[in-house]
């Protein structure tokens, strides 16, 4: 089965199910493959190769999914290229990959303009129609489509095998310039299969989302879990709370997937009217103080460990809802994951392997190490990438271990009931004096104080330790200076760093105790949520 299958065979199953929803429309299965059959051989009619490269830069919606579906229908692979991206950035990444042409949206047209005279490789550049268009207007885009009536059958998907790449999806780049992850049938249609099964999602079911559609997260969940069962998507263009709390106390909403920060600021926006809520209520508060969410049966959440703090109250707030954690990367899929049950006595761990999973704990020299030493990540999993688009170096060292054994780059320790506890990245291990520090332990230490909303930790470079764990923080609304921001030692927050240092050093030996702590309001981030800590090692840097 190819991704292309999907869409076409869960329309003639049931082509008048919902399947988007968005800003008042609706499409349902069997126009929305009828569209997609359209973009799908108005691409065929320019003769692209099989694998030829193509791209898009958009913001998510009903657009840009048929785009996703036509691209595999047509034998062709989509490289989805962050529609935040500057035009700088954009130019770099349409080049790595090697567009032949690029989709993009109305918002997108100034970075467009920007870039298309420097490359000559992408030979067109076709505007979207918005998210709202039900007609596929403006008459430029219905030119490019050609005379094609919907009627006419399904273009005939070109691959050559499932485990062939069908994707380019590009990693946040946290530590550099993004690589590209390629991404095949095969293992994207076993991720979404995997995930429906772990959420239960089925055929009515309606997921209320804003998670952007060039982020493996959205991808597995909106276009391959919910066609395959014949669920529907309720979209948002963006992330908003008081959108959030509306859609699910009135729009039938059963499933909310989030990243751990859309969690926290949910309920965070509950805070002022319904205390109990509020990050440093008391724990055993009385939860009559609910969210209207009437239908919601499933919470899953990704990208990070949810802080226990965050998990407790997610409990309080939506009482009788499944929480279901999943863990990996762009190039593993998921490997990790915790069930509901699982949230009461294992909520700060990444829970166990996903039953067609294995995990291994490996040093530097490739050698298991024991329980409650900490390791690299190393996966063997069916959702793993095929390699690195233009970089053999990279998917060398990241298939160093074994052919199927992909590196996460990821450091954990795995306690004796079989549970892996995050304890940073490879990249961010913090050596101060010699010893290690792994910058996971001491964020977990900080969010246990009732002033810390979030902790980030990370190395400075130190001209006598090396390194210095430096912490950065966002405080809780009820810390008494929150949401007075400053990187100033002298500034307002600067009474809340002795308390804060204070309480590291009753629960950690002094060599991992942050030498320097900073309040912000915000931290940056990916689209993914992830910290962009290289860009707080800098913030530290530069205000010492």
């Amino acid at each position: 089965m190819l991704i292309g299958d999907l869409i076409r065979r869960r329309a003639e199953i049931s082509p008048e199910a919902v399947f988007w929803r968005q800003g008042g429309l609706v499409w349902r299965y069997g126009e929305f493959n009828a569209a997609a059959n359209r973009i799908a051989r108005a691409l065929t009619a320019r003769d692209l190769p099989a694998g030829t490269i193509i791209g898009i830069c958009a913001d998510s919606g009903p657009w840009y999914a048929m785009v996703h579906f036509a691209a595999a229908k047509a034998g062709l692979m989509l490289a989805h290229i962050n529609p935040n991206y500057t035009s700088h950035e954009l130019s770099w990444c349409a080049a790595h990959a090697g567009c032949a042409l690029v989709f993009h949206d109305n918002p997108r047209r100034g970075v467009v303009a920007a870039v298309r005279g420097s490359l000559p490789l992408v030979k067109e550049w076709i505007a979207l129609p918005s998210p709202d268009d039900r007609s596929g207007m403006p008459q430029v885009w219905r030119s490019w489509l050609g005379g094609h009536p919907d009627t006419e059958p399904d273009p005939a998907t070109v691959s050559p095998h499932p485990d062939e790449p069908f994707q380019l999806l590009y990693t946040s780049g946290t530590t550099g310039f993004p690589k590209g992850a390629l991404i095949s049938h095969g293992s994207k249609l076993r991720l979404g299969a995997a995930h429906a099964l772990n959420i239960s999602l089925r055929a009515g079911d309606r997921v209320l989302s804003a998670l952007p559609l060039f982020h493996h997260f959205g991808q597995w969940l909106l276009l391959v879990s919910v066609p395959l069962v014949g669920a529907e998507v309720a979209a948002l263009p963006r992330f908003d709370a008081a959108a959030y709390r509306q859609a699910l106390a009135h729009d039938r909403i059963t499933h909310l997937p989030a990243v751990p920060t859309m969690l926290s600021r949910l309920l965070a926006s509950d805070s002022a009217t319904h205390p109990a809520t509020h990050p440093a209520a008391d724990p055993e508060a009385d939860p009559a103080e609910e969210f209207a969410a009437p239908e919601l049966r499933h919470i899953v959440y990704g990208g990070a460990p949810a802080p226990s703090g965050l998990v407790r109250r997610l409990r309080r707030c939506f009482p009788g809802v499944n929480l279901f954690q999943g863990f990996g990367q762009t190039e593993t899929g998921y490997c990790l994951g915790l069930t509901d049950a699982e949230h009461d006595n294992h909520a700060d761990s990444l829970g166990r392997p996903d039953i067609r999973s294995e995990i291994r704990l490996l040093d530097e020299e490739g050698r298991d190490v024991s329980p409650g030493e900490v390791g690299e990540i190393v996966a063997r999993t069916p959702y793993l990438m095929n390699g690195y688009h233009r970089e053999p170096e990279a998917t060398a060292d990241y298939f160093r271990f074994g052919a199927s054994w992909g590196r996460t780059g990821d450091l954990a320790w795995r306690d004796d009931a079989g549970y892996y506890h995050l304890a940073g990245r490879r990249q961010e291990l913090i050596i101060t004096g010699g010893v290690n520090v792994y910058p996971a332990e001491v964020e977990r230490v900080l969010a246990e104080h009732p002033a810390v909303s979030e902790a980030a930790v990370f190395g400075v470079p130190h001209d006598d330790w090396g390194e210095a764990v430096t912490a950065a923080v966002i405080l809780a609304k009820s810390a008494p200076s929150a949401g007075q921001s400053t990187t100033d030692p002298d500034g307002p927050n600067s009474a809340i760093e002795p308390e804060l240092l204070a309480h590291c050093r009753r629960m950690l030996a002094p060599f991992k105790c942050p030498k320097r702590i900073i309040v912000l309001e915000e931290f940056p981030r990916t689209a993914s949520g992830k910290v962009r800590k290289a860009d707080l090692r800098n913030l530290a840097s530069n205000t010492n």
